[in-house]
């Protein structure tokens, strides 16, 4: 297994592997990225325009594949997020539902990213996927020494799926990449059960629905365009 072709299952057995995208994943990341609940929790253009999707598979997500082939990307100093399709190879599901991503911070820190299709939540994939990303970054050739979540205040789903990973509860910090906005954030490293905590805190308790938008002005566009599957762990992509 490769970073370019990653495997695994989900819980039930279903199969998944992360891949590159590829130009011929314009058109079906349009079509997904028409999900209002993406729009809801990301700072996606909505209308999202074919164009959008355009620069994200052409232009956003080639550079960090550039960098591992030439042996640049590194953990340890920021740089481009490296960017997976989320794809179900066979079967009833067979296709491309989302996409799964680790951003370098520096330090040796990355950053994971995921969104999911309508169609495809509630199955266990994007759990799946964020494990298999862990493990990725784990190891060679990203050696990464942690791996931060963070997701706008209100994106329980989102925290489902990290208390699950075995992400550990960090409380609400700023965010710097999304307008010094307040975020949930969580942290696993390395050697730390990739399975659910139990501690974390209830983080419904009294908390009303939210938004990226109302907690993320002005953050940067989508690089990532679930329970309910159904959006990215960061604050803001």
């Amino acid at each position: 297994m490769t970073l370019r072709h990653l495997a695994t299952t989900t819980r039930d057995g279903l199969p998944l592997v992360l891949s590159p995208f590829t130009a011929d994943d314009v058109g079906r990341v349009h079509e997904l990225c028409q999900d209002p609940e993406v729009r809801r929790w990301t700072t996606v253009p909505d209308p999202y325009p074919r164009s959008a999707a355009e620069e994200f598979v052409l232009r956003s997500t080639p550079p960090a594949w550039e960098a591992v082939d030439a042996g640049a990307f590194d953990a340890n100093r920021e740089g481009p997020e490296l960017t997976w399709a989320i794809r179900v190879p066979e079967g009833e599901l067979a296709g491309l539902w989302g996409s799964s991503g680790l951003r370098p911070l520096g330090g040796g820190v990355l950053e994971i990213g995921y969104w999911l299709g309508a169609g495809a939540r509630g199955r266990g994939i994007a759990r799946a996927a964020a494990a298999l990303l862990v493990e990725t970054a784990f190891a060679w050739p990203l050696n990464a020494d942690e791996v931060r979540w963070y997701a706008a205040l209100g994106n329980l789903p989102s925290a489902r799926i990290a208390q699950r990973t075995g992400f550990a509860y960090a409380g609400v910090t700023r965010n710097p990449r999304c307008g010094d906005a307040e975020s949930w954030s969580a942290v696993i490293r390395p050697g730390d059960p990739i399975a659910p905590r139990d501690d974390w805190p209830d983080l419904s308790a009294g908390l009303a629905e939210s938004s990226c938008e109302a907690h993320c002005p002005g953050g940067r566009p989508m690089t990532r365009p679930g329970d309910q599957e159904w959006v990215l762990p960061t604050a803001c992509s």
